[in-house]
């Protein structure tokens, strides 16, 4: 009988090691709480050595959903809805989602959460006027990280300790969104590598915000803007934020101007307030905020601020 050659006989020991390996049997698990209305999804496999695993290549279907087979899939059931959950090799399963029993009764309660959510969102970004908070890390002091910041810390709850850490001096500007309100962003921003407490602006915009469309009458504060310079020398996005109207009513915003510079002339940058009607006339064509500029690319609202899509949306595959 001819020897095996080294690597025929190497090939096959792996692929026998994977047909082992691989999942064989599947179980869908659904976990949820009557008073949350955010359900995960996870799918368990056993192989033919009889190990579990999460499944391969799982994906949720039906349903806008996030997280990952080793985490489980999370997504919020608003109204009853048929989820398909998919998995390697051939693996199909229905599965009919009712929502919470509790959510009529939190509806409104979540739109007193909005507004709260979007008035502290502001305070904080106008706070950052008078001196960068200690609790903003240096390195995180751009456009981007102005708008994760405030973000983060609107959802926080405003205890002394809080305000001490952050350095908030000045009143509470309004009561706190609940503790029950918007769970799923406490996690961080959708990205596609999953929840992670830092997002690009880029991220921030396609993943955390929904467009409003560049009609800025439909501004309100807390609502965003972007740029997006492009060409050979494409530039990352640049994001500004409405804030409290001045004091004839004129609309404002806010925003930080990223590191200025390189090498030994580097600067930090600083944070500007501007009117609306001056930043139309910016002298810079590129951060004018109107229909005909092709870098600006419309206003936005934070998705837990529009309506009941506050869930994080990741991309699809």
């Amino acid at each position: 009988m001819k020897p095996v050659p080294i690597l025929g006989a190497v090939a096959v020991v792996m692929a026998g090691a994977f047909l082992a390996l691989a999942p064989m049997r599947h179980r869908v698990a659904v976990e949820s709480d009557p008073a949350n209305p955010v359900h995960r999804i996870r799918v368990e496999s056993r192989s033919l050595l009889g190990l579990n695993r999460p499944g391969w290549n799982v994906a949720v279907a039906g349903i806008p959903a996030w997280g990952s087979a080793a985490d489980g899939f999370f997504l919020t059931v608003l109204r009853p809805a048929e989820v398909l959950v998919t998995a390697w090799p051939g693996f199909r399963q229905s599965l009919s989602m009712i929502p919470s029993m509790a959510r009529a009764n939190v509806s409104l309660r979540e739109e007193g959460d909005r507004e709260a959510f979007r008035t502290w969102f502001v305070a904080l970004l106008e706070q950052q006027l008078e001196a960068p908070s200690p609790a903003w890390e240096p390195a995180q002091r751009d456009c981007a990280g102005l708008l994760r910041f405030a973000f983060r810390e609107a959802l926080a709850a405003h205890t002394a300790v809080w305000r001490e850490r952050v350095a908030f001096a000045v009143g509470p500007p309004g009561q706190d969104p609940s503790p029950a309100f918007a769970q799923a962003w406490r996690a961080g921003f959708p990205t596609p590598e999953g929840l992670r407490p830092f997002a690009k602006g880029a991220y921030l915009r396609r993943l955390a915000c929904v467009p409003l469309g560049r009609d800025l009458q439909l501004a309100r504060p807390g609502d965003l803007i972007f740029f997006a310079r492009g060409g050979a020398r494409s530039q990352p996005d640049h994001a500004m934020a409405f804030v409290r109207p001045d004091v004839d009513g004129a609309s404002m915003l806010l925003y930080h101007t990223g590191p200025e510079g390189s090498g030994a002339t580097r600067q930090p940058g600083e944070i500007r307030r501007a009117r609306l009607d001056d930043l139309l006339h910016h002298p810079d064509p590129d951060f004018r905020p109107l229909p005909e500029n092709p870098a600006f690319l419309g206003l936005y609202r934070w998705r837990l601020l529009a309506g009941e899509a506050f869930e994080p949306s990741l991309p699809r595959s």
